[in-house]
């Protein structure tokens, strides 16, 4: 689509004007809302960027400045980033980016918008590189072939401001394709014909001018807080309707609901706009249950029900779609299944309940993700939820309502480990904080209660080598004077599959992201180090940092590292065969307990960093970490292997193991404990939640999560909110389910 520049009128009142006009001839009427986004003194945009790249000067960083230039080998391409934790339970109808030119070019130029593939921060980004010493895949910028739109800008109009229709892009950042949302990594402005013998140059006000750029936004909201009631033949399912965020411009005036018994609704099973749909009609694997244009707060779905009443013992799916009465809808489809929606929402509401006489039970909330590999859950009880993805998203979710407080986050690449959270009353920054490490070598510090980005880095200089766990928090307000470093420290460990010898573990100043320090295998003293696929733990009482790795098969290389957390100094290295599971320590902090690769779980002095005694677990690697509760008197292990969860004690006083129980579950998850609580939680391979006697190991219940899809999901591993009596799990049907427990 080609525009040239447009007379926009300014904000307040003459770009409302503009952007009704806009509206009314660019889309549908529908139940839209709309709002301007950006950079201001009201409006900080942490996460958000403005810098143009030089090719001329391609280690030079430009930022808070947008020119585009077209000059044989002095090309500059203008990069744009908004931060739209505004919206975060939205379904984008249209967006338009608007700049106000402050230089013309010479001549007539064509400029193009794509959308960046690559994450970049604005105090690093040049020509060259995009994270300090992170390249881009391509110098000047990670960019599609087709630019989303273009706009042409000539030298002698009199028009100040130019627009393009970025709709596509910001649907993908919600919807993104079949797979999923794309991440939202901004947008590249570059001239249509590079290279130019004679230069020609156009100056955009940038962020510090009095026109910053803006994005233009409609969107139709979600409902809010979905709940599900069960009882004998009958679901109760109760929702709110949200608060305008912007400009209204066509209220919402009901719901439409989907259900489906056995298994979850298809994320692409949307409605198509415009269209009526009839109680009963099927949308993908939907059945229309509910439709209402009087704004209905309440749905009681039981024998009344002409698309057939629920049954006791059968669980049943329900995501729920807020509509107008031109029927335009919260999500949408082009009417293609195989494709995701655009304008759709990768947050449609779902819950999921089983009537029954005798033990209904509901979900919490489902929270849609769109990947099928999600990192365990991490919480502040109460506070929020927060789970990392294999597509390069970290999501939050209120745990009480199940809405999300702002957008995913765009990462750099996938996030597997349990990241470490930390609240503001114990953090060194002062601020709730979630810290985060990546595939591509990244490290991020983010403000958990707002989702931005505080500061990234690439803390080893490698260029790429990856974290495939999360990282340890060395929380100061909890060390004892021995701690010495002002700030919190994270600690990471590496897993490049390359090398046996040279992997790394590297300790990262929390509230900056400078590195403290570094330990490289075969490097400096430092003995040869295997891959690391395990959180560290950190002893507070001997300021030390516990860390597992592989042992190059076994042979004489240490798996087992202990660390001095000011100085990273290696104080003991031990050789207990190749390591993937994490350590954990006793509340007392005198015993560490560690599971081998091959199952032998064992018991380290951790005043001498020697083996007190070991146990046989005959059911391979642990998976995730060994869970702990118990006191100085004894302690009780529970782990789960290749086949079953099993439960240890270990006798403080005998200095002994003794194997209680193993139970046979279906490729089980990490297990979960809590003192004061006699249940072990452990998800699995079998689409539920096992509730386990901690006794006995005897199962209290199994909770069907999602047993009805084909193959039947993976559950992973649960965390527990001992504040709200929730528990979180992440599933492979591409969501993370929260339930009431115990069951």
């Amino acid at each position: 689509m080609i525009h040239r520049v447009s007379n926009y009128l300014r904000p307040p009142l003459a770009v409302l004007i503009g952007c009704f006009l806009m509206l009314a001839l660019s889309v549908p009427s529908t139940a839209l809302e709309q709002v301007f986004i950006q950079k201001s003194g009201t409006n900080p945009q942490t996460r958000a960027a403005n810098n143009y790249i030089n090719q001329a000067s391609p280690n030079t960083v430009n930022a808070n400045a947008l020119q585009v230039e077209s000059l044989l080998l002095g090309n500059q391409r203008a990069l744009l980033l908004f931060d739209l934790s505004l919206l975060p339970n939205v379904a984008i109808k249209n967006a338009q980016l608007i700049l106000t030119v402050q230089t013309r070019p010479t001549g007539n130029r064509s400029y193009g918008v794509f959308p960046l593939a690559s994450f970049f921060t604005q105090p690093n980004v040049t020509w060259n590189t995009r994270v300090a010493d992170l390249a881009w895949g391509a110098a000047g910028g990670d960019i599609p072939s087709t630019p989303t739109d273009t706009s042409i800008i000539t030298g002698s109009s009199r028009t100040t401001q130019v627009t393009w229709n970025v709709t596509p892009d910001v649907q993908s950042w919600y919807s993104g394709n079949a797979s999923g949302p794309v991440p939202n990594f901004g947008e590249l402005i570059k001239d249509q014909t590079e290279n130019s013998v004679l230069p020609a140059q156009t100056v955009f006000e940038s962020n510090t001018g009095a026109s910053p750029p803006q994005l233009s936004i409609q969107f139709v909201q979600n409902v809010a807080n979905l709940s599900a009631t069960a009882g004998n033949n009958q679901v109760t399912l109760n929702w709110t309707y949200p608060a305008a965020i912007g400009t209204v411009v066509d209220p919402t005036t009901g719901v439409l609901i989907l259900r489906r018994a056995g298994a979850p609704v298809d994320q692409n099973s949307l409605p198509v706009d415009q269209k009526n749909y009839t109680l009963c009609s099927t949308i993908g694997t939907g059945t229309v249950v509910f439709t209402n244009a009087s704004l209905a707060t309440t749905f009681t779905d039981n024998s009344s029900d002409t698309c057939g009443a629920p049954a006791d013992g059968t669980v049943y799916y329900y995501k729920v779609f807020t509509e107008d009465s031109l029927r335009n809808y919260s999500a949408t489809d082009t009417g293609s299944p195989a494709t995701a929606a655009p304008g759709g929402s990768v947050n449609v509401p779902e819950v999921s309940a089983m009537p029954s006489a005798s033990a209904p039970y509901a979900s919490n909330w489902i929270l849609n993700t769109y990947t099928t590999n999600l990192a365990p859950p991490s919480l502040f009880p109460g506070l929020v939820a927060m789970v990392g993805t294999q597509s390069d998203f970290l999501f939050a979710v209120n745990p009480s309502t199940g809405l999300r407080p702002y957008p995913p986050v765009s990462l750099g690449n996938a996030i597997s480990g349990r990241s470490p959270v930390i609240d503001a009353g114990d953090s060194s920054t002062g601020q709730d904080m979630v810290y985060v490490a990546d595939q591509s070598g990244l490290a991020y510090g983010i403000a958990a209660d707002t989702g931005q980005i505080v500061w990234a880095v690439d803390p080893l200089n490698s260029g790429g080598t990856p974290f495939f766990a999360a990282g340890a928090l060395v929380v100061k307000s909890f060390a004892t004077s021995s701690y010495t470093r002002t700030d919190d420290l994270l600690v990471l460990g590496t897993r490049n599959s390359a090398t046996t010898t040279g992997n790394a573990i590297v300790g990262v100043d929390a509230n900056t992201g400078a590195t403290a320090w570094s330990d490289v295998g075969g490097s400096g003293g430092i003995l040869s180090m295997d891959m690391i696929n395990s959180t560290p733990f950190v002893s507070y009482t001997k300021n030390a940092i516990w860390v597992t790795s592989r042992s190059a098969g076994g042979t004489s290389q240490p798996s087992l590292w202990e660390l001095n957390a000011n100085t990273g100094a290696v104080m003991a290295a031990l050789n207990l065969g190749d390591i993937d599971s994490s350590p954990v320590l006793t509340p007392d902090e005198s015993v560490l307990f560690v599971g081998n690769n091959v199952g032998t779980i064992y018991a380290i002095n951790t005043s001498t960093a020697t083996v007190i005694t070991s146990i046989a677990g005959g059911d391979g690697a642990p998976v995730g970490y060994p869970a702990i509760v118990g006191s100085s008197s004894g302690f009780s292990l529970y782990f789960s292997g290749n086949t079953a969860v099993h439960g240890l004690t270990y006798n403080t006083t005998a200095k002994t193991f003794t194997a209680n129980w193993s139970t046979p579950v279906t490729a089980p998850s990490a297990p979960i404990a809590v003192g004061g609580l006699n249940d072990v939680y452990a998800g699995s391979g079998d689409g539920t939640i096992h509730e386990l006697n901690a006794t006995t190991g005897g199962n209290i219940r199994d909770l069907a999560v999602d047993v009805g899809l084909v193959p039947v999901p993976v559950v992973g591993d649960p965390s527990l909110d001992v504040s709200l009596m929730h528990i979180y799990v992440s599933v492979s049907d591409q969501r993370m389910y929260s339930f009431p427990f115990p069951f």
